[in-house]
């Protein structure tokens, strides 16, 4: 298989969580909760196949050693490492930070501005935890400045959409605005929004998961079919509570290299750097 057969297979992806997506308002119309819970099992499927055991999908608060705890969060990345805390009905009763890669909160559409503060704020309990893992390790042979040594023991959060406004600036200003006006610190925000099928918004903080140099705030790529393929590339270079052995497989069938224009306000990021 090459990066192109790969390409194409991401594609029917897309399609199906598309497709999933769809049919979990027929399906579960009147309860709202059984429409999310069917989107959730859409995502959960996709990580699954492509971080099979002993990586685990969970869902639920999180934990962490200092006794705090998030909300519930929809899809949550377990590293091999967590222990198997599964009851008999197949559901994690204890979620450790110390075990966690990544949390997944999702949406079906962040045109929704309910939705899209709920999510925000989802992402922010979980990034008020920390890991325990004190991990003296030099970064390119230079001390690990204070930022980033917690940007490390920070869970990484992403949101994934189905749907989103036309006017991608308009997702930016939303976001934007509300973390400056609720002064919600850039430790506290998400590193991707995912919008299936179109592109990521990446926020760039420096020395922090998201980091373009010279740039910091918010930037939207448009990724357009090779977004889940983006998105998976970008889970595997999320610091992790125990490091991989080796070079993730999907490296050898897709590196992104290219340089794609990203949208982004001015304005608005300027006020998050102002923002601290």
């Amino acid at each position: 298989m090459n990066s192109e057969d790969f390409l194409k297979i991401i594609e029917f992806e897309a399609d199906e969580i598309n497709h999933f997506f769809k049919k979990a308002s027929i399906e579960g119309r009147g309860t709202s909760q059984e429409v999310a819970d069917r989107r959730e099992i859409a995502v959960k499927k996709f990580l699954e196949r492509y971080f099979p055991f002993p990586y685990r999908i969970a869902k639920g608060n999180i934990i962490d050693s200092y006794g705090l705890r998030s909300n519930s969060i929809d899809c949550i990345l377990l590293n091999p490492c967590h222990p198997y805390t599964v009851t008999d009905e197949s559901k994690y009763s204890l979620i450790f930070a110390d075990g966690v890669d990544t949390a997944i909160e999702v949406k079906p559409d962040l045109s929704n501005k309910n939705e899209l503060f709920r999510s925000l704020d989802q992402i922010k309990s979980v990034k008020k935890l920390r890991r325990k893992k004190d991990d003296h390790i030099k970064l390119l042979g230079k001390k690990i400045i204070e930022e980033m040594e917690i940007s490390r023991k920070q869970i990484s959060s992403v949101i994934f959409a189905n749907k989103t406004f036309s006017n991608i600036e308009t997702l930016i200003k939303h976001i934007g605005n509300y973390y400056i006006e609720n002064k919600i610190v850039k430790r506290e925000q998400f590193d991707l929004i995912v919008i299936n099928g179109r592109g990521i918004l990446y926020n760039s903080r420096k020395n922090y998961n998201i980091d373009f140099a010279g740039y910091e705030g918010l930037y939207f790529i448009e990724h357009n079919k090779k977004t889940l393929a983006s998105f998976l590339l970008q889970l595997n270079r999320f610091p992790q509570p125990e490091e991989k052995f080796g070079t993730p497989v999907l490296n050898y069938y897709y590196n992104e290299n290219e340089k794609p224009v990203a949208t982004y306000n001015a304005e608005i990021n300027k006020g998050l750097l102002e923002n601290g």
